[in-house]
């Protein structure tokens, strides 16, 4: 089958929205991050009162895809501070979470899109048109680039890492019964430290063309 859906994983620090962005590109395909979809959740006025109601309000899903539509994609920045999973009542809660995994289901279904964040390969797992990639890197290297990009101490940016890397893995755990990290959940696995963002769009997207 055909590659119609690239679900891209990223650890802070390994420059995976570069990657899922140029990914993009290099396909013609459209590109959802998590900062998106929570954008259009916003502009769509989703709240953790709403979206408690989204089962039986079948317009939700319907105004946070029409907002996607409006706004398919922002600009990428080099590091994003990262979302608290664990700590945020609206992402645990499991209206919410069913409820972006129904967008990310939709925009599965109109094909043609790289998705990154949201847990979008633990959620779209069992479909085979879905190329599920991570990309990973050393403490070290992951770090520096954190630090840059906040303009700190190479300290500050390995407590990033270490902490950021920590609460994804227990949400992954506790939500999906999956080891975030694990290499058996995806079909690529991409080391930042020996590839550029530019190499390893190619790969990704050498690989979604080869099937």
């Amino acid at each position: 089958m055909n590659i119609r859906i690239v679900a891209l994983a990223r650890p802070v620090g390994t420059a995976g929205e570069e990657i899922a962005q140029l990914t993009a590109d290099k396909l013609g395909f459209r590109f959802y991050d998590y900062q998106v979809v929570q954008a259009a959740a916003q502009e769509a006025g989703v709240s953790p009162e709403t979206v408690s109601e989204a089962e039986h309000t079948p317009s939700l899903l319907t105004r946070i895809l029409e907002a996607l539509a409006r706004n398919p994609s922002m600009p990428v920045a080099a590091w994003a501070d990262p979302v608290p999973l664990a700590s945020n009542p609206l992402l645990t809660s499991t209206e919410y979470r069913r409820f972006i995994e129904d967008v990310i289901r939709d925009l599965a279904e109109q094909g043609e899109a790289v998705l990154m964040g949201h847990g979008a390969p633990m959620v779209l797992h069992d479909r085979s048109d879905t190329l599920k990639v991570l990309t990973t890197g050393s403490l070290e290297q992951r770090a520096r680039r954190i630090a840059e990009g906040m303009n700190a101490d190479i300290a500050t940016g390995r407590r990033t890492v270490e902490k950021t890397d920590s609460e994804r893995q227990d949400y992954f755990r506790r939500f999906y019964n999956r080891a975030w990290l694990a290499s058996e959940n995806y079909d690529l696995c991409l080391n930042t430290d020996r590839l550029t963002a530019e190499q390893a769009s190619s790969l990704i997207a050498e690989m979604a063309q080869m099937h």
